[in-house]
C-alpha cells in the first residue's frame, strides 16, 4: 500500500485550509449511471449521507493499492453515514467484477463506459477521489492513490461526518 496520502497529502492540505479552516465547498457535478447490478443509482439519493466518490479502472496499479483501504473505510464508517460510490473507468461489468472478487474488496461500482462522469468530474487522471458532504456539496477532490483508512485522509471523512451529525436537512 502506498503511504498514507503520500502524493496527495499537498492537495489535502490545501483544501483543508480554507476560510474558517475547513474545507471549501465548490460545484457538484451531476452523478448518475448504473451499477454492476444493472440498478440506476444518483448521487442525490444519498442527501444526509457523507459520499465518496472514486473513479478507477481495473488497469491503473495504484487504483488497485487503494481499493482496499476504501473497502476498510466503508465498512467502519458507513454506520455513522458515509458511503463509497466507485465509478470505473469504461470497462465491462465481468472484468470489473472478476477484479474485485480477486482483490477481495466489496464496493458499490458505478459504470462509466464512455467516460461522461469522468469528464463532468473534470478527471484528469486515476485514480481521483471527492468527498461530497450530507448536503450534497463538493467539499474535496484528491488525485492519487490515498490511503483512506487512516491519517489525514481519514480525519477529513470523519470531519464531514461530524458537520452532518449537527446538521439538519
Amino acid at each position: 500500500m502506498t503511504a498514507p496520502l503520500s502524493a496527495a497529502a499537498a492537495a489535502l492540505a490545501l483544501f483543508a485550509s480554507g476560510p474558517g479552516g475547513g474545507l471549501p465547498v465548490h460545484r457538484t457535478p451531476p452523478l448518475a449511471g448504473t451499477d454492476l447490478a444493472g440498478r440506476h443509482v444518483e448521487l442525490s439519493q444519498y442527501l444526509g449521507r457523507v459520499v465518496l466518490v472514486h473513479f478507477w479502472a481495473t488497469w491503473c496499479e495504484p487504483c488497485r493499492e487503494e481499493l482496499p483501504s476504501l473497502a476498510r473505510l466503508r465498512k467502519r464508517l458507513s454506520p455513522r453515514g458515509l458511503e463509497v460510490l466507485s465509478v470505473d473507468f469504461g470497462e465491462g461489468k465481468k472484468r470489473i467484477g472478476d477484479f474485485l472478487r480477486a482483490l477481495s474488496v466489496d464496493l458499490p461500482v458505478l459504470l462509466d463506459p464512455d467516460h461522461r462522469l469522468a469528464e463532468a468530474w473534470d478527471v484528469g487522471g486515476l485514480p481521483t477521489t471527492f468527498l461530497v458532504d450530507a448536503r450534497g456539496r463538493l467539499r474535496l477532490s484528491v488525485f492519487g492513490a490515498t490511503d483512506w483508512s487512516e491519517g489525514e485522509a481519514l480525519e477529513a471523512v470523519e470531519s464531514l461526518l461530524s458537520e452532518a451529525s449537527s446538521v439538519s436537512l
